[in-house]
């Protein structure tokens, strides 16, 4: 029996899909998964659990025919949502199977009471997003926390503000467009890389590093052999 605290259709059906998976991967089971369970998507996830998530989104969401429907276009959250309308699936799971899809550069942010829980990049977003880290002030997130307006298209942001590393550009930025969830306390993000935001050092630069300046110079020390 399907538990009746869930309301929104598209959840529904990815939980009765979840619970399927769940019957065909391991066997029947007698009791039905918690909603704290279903559609975690975060490290740690008993491993049962991860495949019937994985199991449903396929089985709601087909990734050949979820690229021909949204491939081709620009990331954002409304693709998101009509991927989540056609198909019948969570908001949730349709950002998920669309960052897998798309050929660019984003990835899809899940955070609950200001704190990120889970981020899940397309093949060519090469970012790292820290879990565990709070809300920062200065994203689209924050301002849905605190119940601002909200823009209704992807809006510029600083690159820091999401993604962390230490090559991080002078004033690179992202695009973010969030929606809020308040019946699970959080919000869904979609961070965009458009432009290139780091100047990684090449494998040269790493060598010239390790390089002792002393070597360089009529004190050395050393010799090079």
């Amino acid at each position: 029996m399907l538990r009746s605290g869930i309301r929104e259709l598209g959840r529904r059906r990815f939980t009765i899909a979840h619970e399927i998976g769940h019957y065909i991967l391991h066997g029947n089971r007698q009791m039905p998964c918690s909603p704290g369970v279903i559609e975690s998507w975060k490290e740690g996830q008993p491993t049962p659990e991860r495949e019937a998530d994985t199991f449903a989104s396929e089985l709601l969401l087909p990734t050949n025919e979820v690229t021909q429907y949204a491939n081709k276009r620009w990331p954002s959250m409304e693709v998101v949502a009509d991927v989540a309308d056609h198909f019948g699936s969570s908001l949730m799971a349709a950002g998920r199977k669309f960052c897998d899809v798309a050929s660019q550069a984003c990835a899809i942010v899940w955070s609950s009471q200001r704190q990120i829980r889970w981020f899940h990049g397309s093949p060519t977003f090469a970012h790292f997003i820290e879990v565990g880290k709070e809300i920062d002030f200065d994203s689209i997130a924050y301002r849905a926390y605190e119940r601002k307006a909200l823009p209704s298209e992807m809006e510029e942001v600083p690159a820091e503000t999401w993604i962390k590393s230490s090559w991080l550009r002078q004033d690179a930025v992202v695009s973010e467009q969030t929606v809020p969830m308040p019946s699970y306390d959080g919000c869904l993000s979609l961070i965009w890389v458009r432009r290139p935001i780091e100047d990684r050092p090449t494998a040269e630069d790493e060598l010239l590093s390790e390089l002792d300046p002393d070597d360089f110079t009529i004190k050395r020390k050393r010799w090079p052999r």
